[in-house]
């Protein structure tokens, strides 16, 4: 028994990790096109380009469009969140560590996700300045610029439906607010309060903050994006395990999967700045 873990413990662990990435892990995972369990160190996205009608004589033969067919990738990287569990200090508190752990180890891969995705959506070539888009609003976000970053998807075929992301700082958030008709239910249904992974949709775009942004460019204040033209593979999912370490006099549970993210069509992804 010394050197071997009960079945029911690895069974919990790996409930409880599962569970907590879900729910407290990463935001931004739903807001992107997804490929899963794809067993390569490279996922591909496929993307189709656009087809041209044309017109002919009687008899005629069509003109086939010759639909272009391109793909982009996103290379797999491997991410681990260990800890060890002292046996004489899960004897000491009247708690569970094992999900303390869990919680700890699955928001650590939750906000990795989060990070790849944010970083593959800096890669964007598509900058907006919010001061170039309303010149009297200060470098703040306005109305006037949201308009004017939804007329620029616009302008690039981007279908104005309901997959358009804003992803804001909190900083940015605060300027939302500041919009009459964000707060105001004269001009809104209900107030665009945005809590975790619970986004208010307005204006044509699903409306999240993320904390992370500032970590990967201080200087954006934001995100927009189409869902699909954001990609992120996984090649395994979430996998756990608990092991009795003698050495350690400790368990050591760790969880663990590999991933990356890219952009799929840069059309569709801008980032927004001062």
């Amino acid at each position: 028994m010394s050197t071997t873990v009960p079945v029911s413990f690895i069974q919990l662990y790996d409930a409880e990790v599962k569970a907590a990435y879900q729910r407290e892990g990463s935001f931004l995972r739903n807001a992107v096109r997804q490929r899963m369990q794809v067993g390569a160190e490279r996922i591909y996205f496929p993307k189709l380009g656009k087809g041209h009608a044309t017109s002919k004589a009687r008899h005629a033969d069509v003109v086939p469009m010759n639909l272009e067919h391109t793909r982009v990738f996103a290379d797999m990287s491997d991410y681990y969140a260990p800890e060890y569990i002292d046996d004489l200090d899960q004897a000491k508190v009247n708690w569970s560590l094992r999900a303390d752990y869990a919680n700890a180890s699955a928001w650590a891969l939750g906000r990795q996700t989060d990070d790849l995705i944010l970083t593959a959506a800096n890669a964007t070539s598509n900058v907006l300045s919010a001061a170039t888009l309303d010149a009297g609003g200060g470098g703040v976000l306005t109305q006037a610029v949201i308009s004017g970053v939804s007329q620029a998807m616009t302008e690039n075929d981007v279908p104005l439906d309901r997959r358009r992301w804003a992803i804001i700082t909190p900083e940015t958030l605060a300027e939302l607010q500041a919009i009459e008709g964000v707060t105001s239910s004269d001009f809104a249904n209900e107030k665009i309060l945005v809590s975790g992974d619970r986004p208010a949709f307005w204006m044509g775009f699903n409306w999240m903050v993320h904390t992370g942004i500032s970590d990967i460019d201080p200087d954006a204040k934001g995100f927009f994006w189409h869902q699909p033209s954001m990609g992120h593979g996984v090649c395994r999912d979430i996998t756990t395990s608990v092991d009795w370490v003698p050495e350690k006099v400790a368990w050591l549970v760790n969880s663990w999967m590999s991933m990356g993210s890219t952009i799929i069509d840069e059309d569709g992804v801008f980032k927004l700045t001062d």
